[in-house]
């Protein structure tokens, strides 16, 4: 009678364990689970003690500046008439000197500058107050503050007007540095939507929920 061959079987290393099945899928299962974002998706933002709040688009936010500026340009077409009279005065009486027409050109950028100082206070009371401006109280958007998420401070909301506002009034370049930062929420690579004025407020613009 034959002896049986003796199998062998390979012994593992000491300390080591079969790998079971299932063990490695499910495990990487959990990894990558536990890795996934919890934070606000795309046009959303979280605000500290506020929770998650949707940004403003920015159609809302056009058309509320496109609102605010007609409130303003019915302001100053009223300042443009009332100034209009004294400088028709002032080249009435001067008989058209060279002092007369040098001082009809001290009323109108006194006149000028009135107007981009009623703007600064028109928009840093309402935004300081309530949040939002006219144009925005009808798109139903409002600036706040990204470290209280309450209506900005009377400071923060002078200082977002003040950037596009009071440079617009210098000649030529004036203009087209205010539209640059009017514009310049379209590119905010945060994905706040904030634009240099929001940034050095520390605001954000939200939908009014």
């Amino acid at each position: 009678m034959s002896n049986p061959t003796p199998s062998f079987q390979p012994q593992q290393p000491h300390g080591s364990q079969q790998p079971q099945y299932g063990q490695g899928q499910q495990g990487t299962a959990q990894q990558s689970f536990g890795q996934q974002s919890s934070g606000p998706g795309a046009g959303s933002i979280e605000i500290p003690g506020k929770g998650t709040r949707t940004l403003a688009s920015v159609g809302q936010r056009a058309l509320a500046r496109i609102i605010d500026a007609l409130i303003a340009g019915f302001a100053g077409g009223i300042a443009a008439v009332i100034l209009g009279g004294i400088i028709g005065a002032i080249a009435s009486a001067s008989g058209g000197s060279d002092a007369g027409f040098g001082l009809a050109m001290i009323v109108t950028g006194v006149g000028i500058l009135f107007i981009a100082i009623a703007g600064l206070v028109y928009e840093t009371l309402m935004l300081a107050r309530f949040g939002a401006t006219l144009g925005k109280m009808a798109m139903k958007i409002k600036v706040v503050s990204l470290e209280t998420g309450e209506a900005p401070r009377l400071v923060n909301a002078a200082l977002r007007f003040a950037l596009p506002g009071l440079i617009g009034i210098i000649p030529i370049v004036g203009g087209l540095a205010a539209l640059a930062c009017w514009l310049s929420p379209l590119f905010d690579s945060t994905g706040r939507q904030q634009g240099w004025h929001d940034k050095v407020a520390k605001t954000v613009v939200i939908a009014n929920s």
